[in-house]
């Protein structure tokens, strides 16, 4: 079955997007390997989920195709509590027809990451 290897996101500035990241999925930055060209890999339970790619761009809000990336599944409370000492601005959803509740966190860049939970 096919399944999410990982996102790349394009970044003007590493730093805040890769403390926006740990701070609300608990990615560390690991192993990359020796590519021409910058970069960091963010891993999750040993996966390298996340991919940064530093680039110099002049539009801000930067505009590409990237909407979000969702992670599941989380405990709401814990979530919620652990977001909120962060200071990111997040918001409530759910999705229709579904016991899956969404929590969408916004960081550095207009980047947008999506928690879902059991509701």
């Amino acid at each position: 079955m096919p399944r999410l290897d990982h996102v790349t996101i394009r970044t003007r500035d590493p730093g805040p997007m890769m403390a926006f990241l740990e701070k609300v999925l608990g990615v560390k930055e690991g192993f990359r390997p020796p590519f021409p060209f910058p970069g960091h890999w963010l891993y999750l339970d040993g996966h390298s989920c996340i991919h940064l790619l530093p680039v110099d761009r002049k539009d801000d809000p930067p505009v590409g195709i990237y909407d979000h990336v969702a992670f599941a599944f989380y405990d709401r409370d814990i979530a919620i509590r652990d977001i909120e000492a962060t200071g990111y601005r997040f918001e409530h959803d759910a999705i229709p027809g579904t016991d899956i509740g969404q929590i969408f966190v916004y960081g550095p860049e207009s980047v947008k990451i999506e928690l879902q939970y059991r509701r």
